[in-house]
């Protein structure tokens, strides 16, 4: 056991280590959060190697139920993570939003783009790497085109495009900003509407989920005790981890046609 504990260990400070990349972008302030999937995958390998020997000691029914216990509490955190994700791409893409909006009033005052940016920056922070190159006379839209890689900001991708065209041919950049904005807060409209629609279905699908603990509940109600069988007995632990896989997958299959919906065009 101590050995296994030991490998798991040196693979985790294996995985730790971030790619080369990771301190030149985090020097030039390209951003992205490199080592977060690392310390992730470290912190599950940690979890393995000091777990894994208690696990496996434990007498057969306990095992199965203390893997089935893992597995849903795997699937919850992937869940709410995913939803955390969903969260954070709807906030980038409202920041993205009014970027655009200020940044067409402020053009529209005469204030020059790279003031304008400049200007902006403190209160957004993924314009750090624009504005710097703004400062240097560098390549304005490939910082914009940098940051546009981030879940929730590709409608940056759009303002660099407008930004070189102004760049080269003078073209009005805060006539193509409004409507730019325009279309982002109609975009954001139907997403609303869409979400409300397949609430409702998340909703049902976590409440089928949980509800056969009511019916637990009700059982130990009545005088039975139906947690000594789940949990103690080979018939009823095989029956939870049963019952839980199939909650676990009719969760994450309305979760999955709920995706598909909201990302649908």
């Amino acid at each position: 056991m101590t050995v296994v504990a030991a490998l798991a260990t040196g693979l985790a400070v294996l995985l730790w280590r971030p790619p080369d990349t990771w301190w030149v972008r985090h020097r030039l302030g390209l951003g992205g959060s490199v080592a977060a999937r690392p310390a992730a995958t470290t912190g599950l390998v940690l979890l393995v190697a000091t777990g894994g020997p208690v696990v496996v000691g434990l007498p057969g029914p306990r095992l199965v139920l203390a893997l089935t216990v893992a597995g849903a509490a795997g699937f919850a955190l992937r869940q709410a993570r995913s939803s955390r994700a969903r969260s954070a791409v709807r906030r980038r893409r409202a920041e993205v939003t009014d970027l655009l909006g200020l940044m067409a009033a402020e053009l529209r005052a005469g204030i020059l783009p790279a003031h304008v940016l400049a200007g902006l920056a403190p209160d957004f922070g993924f314009l750090g790497a624009a504005t710097r190159s703004a400062d240097i006379g560098g390549d304005v839209p490939a910082a914009l085109r940098v940051a546009a890689r981030t879940p929730g900001r590709e409608l940056l991708g759009e303002l660099a495009g407008a930004w070189h065209v102004a760049e080269r041919a003078g073209a009005p950049l805060a006539r193509v900003l409004d409507r730019l904005e325009e279309s982002s807060r109609a975009e954001r409209e139907i997403e609303r509407e869409v979400e409300s629609g397949v609430a409702p279905a998340r909703a049902t699908g976590r409440l089928m989920a949980v509800l056969p603990a009511v019916g637990l509940a009700l059982g130990s109600g009545m005088g039975g005790d139906p947690l000594a069988v789940l949990t103690g007995t080979w018939p009823g632990v095989l029956c939870l981890a049963a019952g839980v896989a199939l909650a676990c997958t009719g969760v994450g299959w309305v979760e999955r046609i709920a995706d598909s919906v909201e990302r649908a065009p």
